[in-house]
């Protein structure tokens, strides 16, 4: 494969992950997994105080957004076990190379928590000042007590 078609295939799998569901497709879809359990189960620790998973989550998207602008193949670990199910990390890992490459590091923007409710959330942010990765609503669950990138593509 070429210079430019490895970039190209690049782009397309960054546009993929930066996009997952549209923010502005309300459907069953594009909503994070229903968390069936309201109260920690036995052995469990309970979910933290709403001012302190609004903070964890809001790093979490720091993170996740550096570490794809970064190439960073530890932020294949951000993913949700949902999107992980539709993305190799040998993608991943291709697609964060290509968007460093073609974007250079970018930071998460204007991060705002729109909707949390026990292990999910909506956020919306940016990353760097670049329009097209301007996020709205981007859904995120929380799994094994932390946040994940749960925006992915629909499996079934």
């Amino acid at each position: 494969m070429n210079h430019r078609t490895t970039i190209t295939a690049g782009a397309l799998l960054l546009a993929v992950a930066l996009t997952g569901c549209s923010s502005s497709d309300d459907s069953d879809d594009a909503a994070p997994a229903a968390s069936s359990a309201s109260s920690p189960a036995a052995g469990q620790t309970p979910a933290p105080d709403e001012g302190t998973a609004t903070a964890e989550l809001e790093e979490s998207v720091r993170t996740y957004t550096r570490a794809l602008f970064s190439g960073d193949a530890t932020g294949y670990d951000t993913l949700s076990a949902r999107c992980k199910k539709t993305m190799s990390k040998a993608s991943w890992v291709g697609m964060a190379k290509a968007a460093r490459q073609q974007y250079g590091e970018q930071q998460a923007t204007d991060v705002k928590v729109d909707q949390l409710s026990g292990d999910l959330a909506r956020v919306s942010y940016g990353a760097g000042n670049i329009p097209q990765f301007e996020r709205e609503g981007q859904p995120w669950v929380r799994e094994d007590g932390a946040w994940r990138w749960d925006a992915c593509p629909s499996s079934g």
